[in-house]
């Protein structure tokens, strides 16, 4: 559908689960992705 087809997405936590979900499905719908991800666990959570 390309319903975002030249925007620019900033995806926190794209590594996993939600957010590797979210950039996996606005990059099929065209948009261009910036991913954020420490990809490990933070000691205070």
């Amino acid at each position: 559908m390309n319903r975002v087809a030249g925007k620019v997405v900033l995806i926190t936590g794209a590594a996993r689960g939600q957010g590797r979900s979210h950039a996996v499905h606005l990059a099929d719908e065209g948009a261009d992705i910036i991913a954020f991800d420490l990809c490990e666990d933070i000691a205070s959570n």
